[in-house]
């Protein structure tokens, strides 16, 4: 949808004491148990050498264990190391190493997180998968990040593949899967407690606990609450964008007899996140600043099975319900519960051929309270997916060459079958060096909003110049004939060792796209009553906009000393669409090709300066953001960190040191004010015990 603005009055958040005492309560029992076993476990520290990262294994890409070094895919893996170095807090901060991907700060609690262009708080063209839950939501098309949270140090490694992946995922892995896995509970036992206090009101703490429950099986139980105070608007008024989070989930694993492996998680949250919306109306200011409070609360179980089948071909199923409240005061409230079924068959046809296929089913329930600014009709709806899958491969030479090709046939509630096919080819030219290259279609199916959501976008007020006497209300409507959006995607790389302490990892693709998203105008009608008069302008959205996007992504990783490790990426992108003359159509237009920077580049820095210390920097260097009129700006972070003794780790962490505060991001679909992320400067401590 275009952009468009709430209402309601913000308040504090209910939970906020109980947050604090509850982590409080939390914290204090860790340290009550730590000195019992304070020996037991020493923190996990890995430092990677370069044939370590060549061999970094990857599942994602055809849903097998494959070394990163063999993909024919612009893949990127972001480790517990990388995480933990960075000193990032939040999941989006972690994917800003990846190289393709575009994250921007919209306030203290909002996002957008993109992969090769059409960023957006709803983001729509990028699948999210943890522990293969998907985090895309059928509503807006996106994922709410704010609402996405894990304990960062049960992570153990995010795979990002960038391109299509709808072959493998399905519908919406458009220009990219993010696949963020959790660390098996063998290996997190015992007890780790963490605590993070910065100014700008950050407040973070969290527990776990695993043990075993024989010897094969494993669990963990966490805890883990976060609080944001608000940020300034870029008009320096005070903003309403706190956030506050409470999460917990339960881990389990049980390796059984004959391979059989099962796993189990359970997680549930609650999470207040605040805003001030700019809603339209058609009296000055034509604009009311309005704070609003957003809810997201739900719990989601999930479960999958790998066993090894009587042919000696590996099954896996996985099956998932989940059930969430989002809750925007006086915009909407929607409840939903969906369950996902996937099965999955891969077999060895022969010494060369390998043969992975599958089937897949979801089902999802909604009920929509419609408030004053969006209508949606109607209230309660019901969408299923029917998915197969097929994805062969096979070795020409040996060690040398493999060509892989299948597709994904699926069909949707809204727009019936899609077909989504991929050809992939990689060659290892030697023992360090690598190429591949790809082609592939991908879809991305419509939102809810997008076939039957009603908004007040923005008001402006008359233009006695341009010959309108009357102040101007915009309404964008859905359109229930939305189709799905697609691409087609050309893809190429190479991957290099320099030397024995340097990897280079270059790609570069094409992509075209086509009946995307924009703004369709219906025309102008004066509205005279209710008293005063204004023009209604109507408009709806289609499938009108044709696109061509170009890249190139490079990632460096040179270890320049036993103790000193650089990683550097650049990212340079261009979006050209066609403009139709219609002002709603070309505004989508100018959106997508500014509202991604053309050029990004980022440093991190390792170093180990011995006796238990690191002190660890990041530089970043984004683009201009012309649409949203968003200039350049490089942030500098940096990190020291102290191992005080082998169970506790004392660190400083900084973020954005070389300003006060910027803006980096506009939010989009229900436009709020323009908020500065300021300069942070935060102590955390992490005991495992």
């Amino acid at each position: 949808m275009l952009r468009g603005r709430l209402s309601v009055e913000a308040r504090p958040s209910d939970s906020s004491r109980r947050q604090r005492l509850t982590t409080a309560a939390l914290l204090a029992l860790s340290a009550l148990l730590g000195p019992q076993a304070w020996a037991a476990q020493a923190l996990e520290v890995t430092a990677m050498s370069i044939e370590d990262l060549m061999n970094v294994e990857v599942t994602t890409v055809s849903r097998k264990v494959q070394r990163l070094n063999d993909t024919a895919a612009a893949a990127f893996v972001v480790t517990a190391e990388d995480i933990q170095r960075a000193g990032v807090t939040s999941l989006p901060e972690a994917l800003r190493m990846v190289p393709g991907l575009e994250v921007a700060r919209i306030s203290s609690s909002r996002w957008a997180v993109t992969a090769r262009g059409f960023n957006g708080r709803f983001a729509n063209k990028l699948l999210v998968l943890v522990d293969g839950r998907s985090a895309y939501s059928p509503f807006f098309s996106g994922v709410f990040w704010e609402a996405e949270d894990v304990l960062l140090e049960d992570v153990e490694r995010i795979e990002v593949i960038r391109g299509p992946g709808a072959t493998m995922w399905g519908a919406n892995a458009v220009n990219g899967v993010i696949n963020i896995l959790t660390r098996h509970a063998r290996r997190t036992q015992g007890g780790l407690a963490t605590l993070l206090v910065g100014n700008e009101g950050q407040r973070t703490g969290a527990v776990r606990w695993g043990a075993p429950v024989h010897e094969d099986a494993h669990y963990r139980i966490w805890a883990k609450s976060t609080e944001r105070d608000s940020v300034q608007g870029s008009d320096g008024s005070p903003g309403a964008d706190h956030l506050r989070s409470l999460r917990a989930g339960v881990r389990l694993d049980n390796d059984l007899a004959g391979g059989t492996r099962l796993m189990a998680t359970a997680n549930v949250f609650d999470v207040r996140s605040g805003d001030v919306l700019m809603v339209p109306q058609t009296t000055a200011p034509y604009a009311v600043r309005t704070p609003t409070v957003q809810s997201n609360e739900g719990a989601h179980l999930l479960g999958k099975l790998d066993w090894r089948l009587d042919n000696g071909s590996l099954g896996t199923l996985q099956a998932s319900v989940e059930q969430t409240r989002v809750e925007m005061r006086g915009v909407h409230a929607e409840e939903r519960t969906t369950l996902d079924l996937d099965f999955q068959n891969r077999l060895s046809l022969s010494e060369r051929q390998e043969l992975v296929w599958g089937l897949g089913y979801r089902h999802s329930t909604d009920a929509i309270q419609s408030g004053s600014l969006l209508t949606l009709l109607p209230a309660a709806e019901r969408q299923s997916l029917v998915s197969a899958f097929v994805h062969d491969e096979y070795t020409v030479v040996p060690d040398r060459w493999r060509i892989a090709a299948g597709s994904k046939f699926e069909h949707n509630s809204y727009t019936g079958l899609e077909v989504q096919p991929n050809l992939r080819s990689a060659w290892n030219l030697n023992a360090t060096d690598s190429a591949w290259v790809s082609a592939s279609r991908a879809v991305r199916t419509p939102a809810r909003v997008e076939r039957s959501a009603t908004i007040d976008a923005a008001a402006y007020p008359a233009d006695l110049a341009g010959g309108n006497p009357l102040p101007t209300l915009l309404r964008i409507g859905g359109q229930p004939a939305f189709a799905s959006e697609s691409v087609l995607s050309l893809e190429a790389g190479y991957r290099t060792q320099l030397g024995g302490s340097m990897l280079l990892d270059l790609a570069v693709f094409q992509n075209r796209y086509s009946k995307l998203r924009a703004g369709r105008s219906l025309g102008a009608t004066p509205v005279l009553d209710p008293l005063p008069p204004y023009l209604l302008v109507s408009g709806e959205v289609a499938n009108t906009m044709q696109a061509r996007a170009q890249g190139v992504e490079v990632a460096l990783d040179w270890h320049a000393a036993p103790t000193l490790r650089l990683q550097a990426a650049y990212t340079g992108l261009r979006i050209r669409a066609d403009r139709n003359g219609d002002p709603m159509h070309d505004q989508e237009v100018r959106s997508a090709e500014g509202g991604v920077p053309r050029h990004q580049f980022s440093l991190r820095t390792a170093w180990d300066l011995g006796h238990g210390h690191q002190l660890d920097g990041w530089v970043r260097r984004i683009g201009r953001l012309e649409a949203l009129d968003i200039g350049a700006y490089t942030t500098l972070d940096l990190r020291w960190a102290w191992r005080v003794t082998p169970q506790f780790e004392l660190s400083l962490v900084g973020q954005n040191l070389l300003h006060a505060q910027h803006v980096e991001f506009t939010s989009d679909q229900l436009p709020t004010l323009q908020m500065r992320i300021p300069r942070t400067l935060a102590v955390k401590g992490r005991w495992q015990f």
